[in-house]
């Protein structure tokens, strides 16, 4: 569960960052423009002036914000977000599964039925739970610096 929990926390602060840019773009610089679009007049070229100051440097923090998104999954080896995505969608799937598998096992416990003689009484293995996250973390994490390198090739060739 540790290996899904850093997982996770690293969608969360993907999510946060995105959060933020959608903020900035949805609210922040619709409201910098509609205010420059209201200041008219001949006295108001300073605040024109600041105004539009303010809605390049708002536009250029949306920008750096969207460079520095891939680079918090870069740190952790993921070539980009497309591949996160697809190894935390089968991480949860996985989790998932053993906790539905874990759920039915404990409430086989509580109710004190035997299992058939083949099937003993047993929880879902941990280990294999933990083998698989790990399985999925490095195929996609190797799985698309394949293909990277492979399109810097390509460019290379022409």
């Amino acid at each position: 569960m540790a290996e899904f929990r850093t997982i996770q926390k690293l969608m969360i602060k993907a999510q946060d960052k995105a959060k933020e840019i959608r903020h900035l773009q949805d609210t922040v610089l619709p409201k910098l423009k509609q205010q420059l679009a209201d200041t008219k007049g001949i006295f108001k070229g300073k605040e024109r002036k600041a105004l539009t100051e303010q809605i390049k440097r708002t536009e250029k923090e949306i920008a750096e914000k969207l460079d520095k998104l891939p680079d918090v999954l870069k740190e952790d080896g993921y070539p980009d977000v497309q591949a996160f995505m697809a190894t935390y969608r089968k991480a949860e799937a996985v989790v998932e599964q053993y906790n539905r598998d874990l759920a039915a096992w404990e409430r086989q416990v509580r109710e004190k039925r035997k299992p058939p003689k083949k099937e003993q009484a047993k929880p879902p293995e941990r280990e294999s739970v933990l083998e698989r996250l790990r399985q999925l973390q490095a195929e996609g994490k190797q799985r698309n610096q394949l293909r990277q390198r492979k399109k810097s090739f390509d460019r290379d060739s022409r």
